[in-house]
């Protein structure tokens, strides 16, 4: 690391790098500091999709929508390899929660709002169940399939960071901050491989941006939920295109094809423990596979699961219940003297290009 820059990020996950990137494209001098290493965090513990957000419509987030989706047609366009349109089926038995009408409307808003230009259909129940095999018939009334984008998030996310280094940005991993200092004319910070001075921090720790504030005693406006989502990953193939399913609950989960195995989730639980402290849930685990087994004619158990993962969401908090708080993000930005501070506060895998492009347009005139 050299000793002054023009701006330092904490944090290198999805959003940290494409800042990174983004204040580089302006011929900035920028270092990113991680204290793991480059995607450690959700940025390669998602669910892997490039997606809108179909149920963000239910609560009327139709701006985030708006927005995913035109990133996801950006990303399809400049990422073709790492970013794939996919088809996905949504199943709408008799016990759904949901009126057909609403799913119906939902669809065809979320294809008004996506940019790939492809539209979704109905399709025969005889059709539906000729290809996905392993799925119950019982009280299926209807089939949908829309579209939308599937990526491998870790691959994503480092290439961007390559292609961050490529334009000058440094990024040093394994570094331990130590402290941060800021005076009106400077903001320093001292860490393990040394001490750097800038005049712009950017904290895009994401789930750690909490953490980063309190420790050392940074200015803030939100606060964060910390909300972990488990995945199981099968061990096998059980569909042969990504499924979108309702729980008994109303709330609604994956089952997604890889290559050779298949990955469940998503599941939504608050955290109070520290970030680093947070662990799998026995009882997620059960209910993923509960919920999965409603579905599949051959049930699966702890047996038939190859691998599980974590990975922690920073929503801004709220009043509302887990389910329908906000998914959109916040640039926090704070004066001190001739520094500036801004903090990142939530951001999906999906919306890092527009993310960084705000953060360009907010910081450079």
């Amino acid at each position: 690391m050299q000793f002054k820059y023009d701006v330092i990020i904490i944090g290198a996950g999805i959003n940290g790098l494409a800042i990174a990137k983004a204040m580089a494209e302006k011929e900035k001098k920028v270092l990113v500091i991680e204290k793991n290493h480059i995607a450690s965090g959700a940025s390669s513990h998602s669910s892997k999709l490039i997606h809108g957000g179909l149920r963000y419509l239910e609560h009327f987030e139709f701006s985030l929508v708006r927005e995913a989706l035109q990133d996801q047609k950006y990303l399809l366009d400049n990422y073709p390899d790492l970013v794939k349109l996919r088809p996905f089926y949504l199943p709408i038995y008799k016990n759904s929660k949901r009126p057909l009408w609403m799913i119906k409307f939902g669809l065809w808003l979320y294809s008004f709002f996506a940019k790939h230009g492809e539209k979704p259909m109905e399709i025969s129940k005889e059709d539906f169940l000729r290809e996905f095999r392993a799925i119950k018939e019982e009280n299926l009334k209807s089939v949908f399939r829309y579209f939308d984008g599937k990526t491998d998030d870790s691959v994503l996310t480092h290439t961007i960071s390559k292609e961050a280094e490529e334009l000058g940005v440094e990024i040093a991993e394994k570094i331990e901050l130590r402290a941060i200092e800021i005076d009106d004319n400077i903001i320093q910070l001292v860490t393990s491989d040394g001490t750097v001075e800038t005049n712009l921090l950017i904290n895009a720790t994401g789930v750690w941006v909490d953490e980063i504030n309190r420790e050392f005693s940074l200015p803030s406006s939100y606060t964060i939920e910390k909300l972990s989502g488990i995945h199981l990953v099968i061990d096998r193939v059980l569909v042969p295109e990504p499924l979108i399913l309702e729980t008994s609950s109303k709330r609604i989960f994956f089952i997604i094809p890889e290559q050779e195995t298949t990955t469940i989730g998503t599941t939504e639980r608050s955290e109070d423990s520290d970030v680093d402290k947070i662990r799998i849930n026995n009882e997620d685990v059960e209910y993923l596979l509960n919920e999965s087994n409603n579905y599949l004619k051959k049930q699966l158990t702890r047996k038939d699961i190859k691998e599980l993962y974590i990975g922690t969401r920073p929503i801004i908090k709220s009043q509302k219940d887990l389910s329908v708080m906000s998914r959109e993000y916040k640039l926090d930005l704070h004066h001190i003297g001739q520094n500036r501070v801004l903090h990142v506060y939530g951001g999906k895998l999906t919306t890092f290009p527009s993310l960084a492009r705000k953060v360009v347009k907010l910081l450079i005139n």
